[in-house]
Parts: structure tokens; sequence; C-alpha cells
């Protein structure tokens, strides 16, 4: 009996700490917002607490598409970002869903926005004025029917892509078009790539995970960068790139409609105030325009400062071209004075030779940037005009990129850090890209 009476025991005392267990596993995700409602054009500041992960992702949607994103890097599960609410999107609810890739916990919430500066068909909004002065504006969700409800279900589910977990850094999709002059290209012929366009080599190749999209896993960078992303194949074929959103996009199927009773005085205030914030950071809109590379669009993304290392180790040889005799071309410069560079031919493809103190006979070819670009057409390089050029570097050793070893590394380096007049690859992407903060 006593027997009995301590297995019992121990039963419950399991039962307890499953309880507690589970208890705290649905508190695992939470977000909060700042506001109880917003105007379209507002920023909303977002609370995220998401356990065991490293970026937080939060959308915007209604039922008919992605209205606004933002990506909030966690510390200790923890984080805060700025979700900037376009100010031209209809007036109604939104669902706000926070995640994390590998995970799947959706945290949602159901979220006013009012537009009043922009009528639009998909309006589904119904304006009821409150006559009391010292009144506050407040929304109330109302059904089919008109009549009002207090809860709404949201459907959710992640991608099959969005499941790998981010660990060390954001990982970038992209989508291959892996067909050219009617040659069809398989998962392991294509070499995806990210590199960082500034006076840094920041640099990383992707995993192809099936025959047109690749996952690129990236780490140590925060804020805005203008970015290359290329697919080159075994062959030498640059294929169409095009980088895919960070998001879900988890429409809802439907949304209540959104009853606003507003109080005049609070909403007009609030409406200068957004106005104000829209015209300070309209310049900050702009050059995040996706799929755009050039002056207008870039202009306010200072490329990353110089710095020589590479993956902590300084080049084993430097050349400061402000030191040499000026030529036309690069070619001239790298026959004259880069005597550590030997150009070879194979497979009727010219490349670089590293030859370092350790090189002897070892013929492999070496990895090539121009502005932490990775360079593969070797010819317009050295056609280029060696006076924008500022510095060439050379390191010696093995460097693994993806699934190719290189024997050494040689990065030239432009004065303005941004490919200024450069013959840039074909089918490349150019864009500028803002990682999790």
């Amino acid at each position: 009996m006593l027997k009995t009476d301590g297995n019992l025991m121990m039963k419950r005392i399991l039962l307890f700490f499953a309880a507690c267990w589970l208890s705290a596993s649905s508190f695992a995700a939470n977000v909060e917002i700042d506001r109880s409602w917003y105007l379209a054009g507002e920023p909303m500041k977002i609370e995220v607490s998401f356990e065991d992960a490293f970026i937080a992702y939060a959308e915007l949607c209604n039922s008919n598409s992605l209205a606004a994103g933002t990506m909030v890097q966690l510390q200790g599960g923890k984080g805060s970002g700025i979700l900037e609410l376009p100010a031209d999107i209809p007036s109604g609810y939104y669902v706000l869903n926070v995640y994390a890739r590998g995970n799947k916990k959706v945290e949602s919430k159901l979220v006013p926005v009012v537009n009043l500066l922009h009528k639009n068909q998909e309006d589904n909004i119904k304006w009821e004025k409150i006559e009391t002065g010292d009144s506050l504006s407040y929304p109330v969700m109302l059904k089919a029917n008109g009549e009002s409800c207090s809860s709404f279900n949201v459907q959710r589910s992640l991608s099959s892509t969005l499941n790998v977990k981010e660990i060390e850094g954001h990982i970038v999709q992209v989508h291959i078009k892996n067909v050219c002059e009617d040659v069809t290209f398989k998962v392991h012929q294509i070499r995806p790539s990210l590199g960082i366009d500034g006076k840094q080599i920041h640099y990383f190749e992707g995993k192809m995970i099936n025959d047109t999209t690749a996952l690129i896993y990236t780490f140590g960078l925060q804020g805005k960068h203008p970015i290359v992303l290329s697919a080159i194949t075994e062959t030498g074929v640059h294929l169409p790139i095009q980088m895919m959103s960070p998001y879900a996009a988890m429409l809802p199927k439907e949304l209540p409609c959104l009853a606003f009773h507003y109080q005049r005085n609070e909403v007009e205030k609030r409406s200068r105030e957004m106005q104000l914030h829209q015209m300070a950071i309209t310049p900050e809109k702009r050059e995040t325009t996706i799929g755009e590379y050039n002056d207008a669009t870039t202009e306010e993304v200072v490329p990353l400062p110089y710095d020589a290392k590479i993956f902590a180790k300084a080049p084993d040889q430097s050349y400061n071209l402000d030191e040499y005799r000026q030529f036309r071309a690069l070619r001239e410069v790298i026959t004259e004075y880069v005597t550590e560079v030997l150009r070879s031919n194979a497979n009727n493809m010219e490349r670089f030779v590293v030859l370092g103190e350790d090189a002897g006979h070892d013929m492999r070819p070496a990895m090539v940037f121009m502005d932490g670009m990775p360079v593969y057409d070797l010819e317009k390089l050295q056609n280029y005009d060696s006076r924008r050029v500022h510095y060439i570097n050379i390191y010696y050793g093995e460097y693994t990129f993806g699934n190719a070893i290189y024997k050494g590394i040689v990065s030239f380096v432009s004065r303005s850090g941004r490919l200024t007049n450069y013959p840039t690859e074909p089918n490349t992407q150019y864009l500028v890209y803002e990682f999790p903060k």
C-alpha cells in the first residue's frame, strides 16, 4: 500500500512539472505594440519575445497582400523594432504576424489602421464620430452582419523554406532562373552568391535547395548595405537571380470590418505628426527600393569603410596605387607591379594564380574581388581604368567559399567603394538590402 502511494505521489509530481513546462512553453513567444490603432504612414513600435531564436520577423497583412514587414534581431530572446506603415494602404483591420525561422510558433494580433489622406476601394471601415470632446478614438470589430465581436481567428502557416533555423545570422532567400539558351542547369551546377559592395570583403555562397531556389547564410551584418547577387554555373554562364521576400506573407482569408469611433482633435493631431514623420523618412525610403541599384536609389547608403582584413587576416601584400606610376588600364598595373599574381588559361578561361611563399607549383585559381563583388570575367577587370582603383591586396593560403577551394585572394578596392563605372556581370542583381539590426 505504501509503495502504491509512493508511485502515485511520483506521478503527481511528474504531472505537476509537465504542466509547468507546458505553461512556460505557451508563453515562449510574445509581441506587444505601442498603440491601440494606427494611422497609415505612422511607425509601429514592436516589442518581441521569442524563445530560442536569433531573428524575429514581423509582417503586417490584410486579405490581399503583405503591407509591410521588418526584421528584429534578438538578444536573449528579446528585441524591439520599428515597422513603417505605408502611407497609401487601405483603412481596415490588418493582421500582425510575428515568427522566427525554424519555429512553428506564430504570434498574431489584429491591428486597426486608418487612412485619412487616401480613399481606397479596398477600405473596410465604418466611421463613427465621438461628440464628447475629451474622449479618445477607439476601434471596434464588426461581423459581416454589422454586429460587434471581440475576437477573430487567423489561419497561419509557414512555408518549408522558413523552417530553416537562423543561428548565426540572417538567411537570404533567392530565386534563380535555371534555363539559359535552351540549356537547363541542375542544383549541383549552380553557384549562388551574395557580396557586400564596399571597401571590405563580405562574401557568402549559397546552398541550392532545389533547381531554382537557394538559401544564402550570412553573418556579421546589420542595417542597410548595397549588395550584389549572382548565380554562375560551372561552365561560366551567369543566370538571372532575384531576391525573394524574407516574409511568409500569411494572408488571412477574411477580416472583420473596422468600426472606428474617432475624436476629431486627436485624429487631426496625429495626422500632422504622421505627415512630418513621412517627410523625415522620405530619403531613407527611397534608398530601400528593391531591384534597383543606381546613384538615385543608393545615394545615402555609405559604403563600409576601408578594412583590408579578411577573416581577421591582413593582406600578405598590399599595393597603394597612389605610390606608383599611373597607367590607363589595370592590365598594365598588374604586369608592372603585382609580381605575386600570374595570369594563366584553363578551358579557354583566363584566371589569376597567386604565387605565395608556399605556392610551389600549385596552379589552382585565386578568388578575385572588386569592391567586394566576385569577378569572373578577368578581361573586363583588366581593361578597367586603374586610376579609379586605390588598393590591390593579395592574400596567401587556401580559402573555401561554398564547395570551392581557392589558392589565394586578389582584392581590388576602388576609390569610391561603389563599383563606379565598372562593367558589371550580366544577370547580376544590385540592390540595397536591410539586414536585421
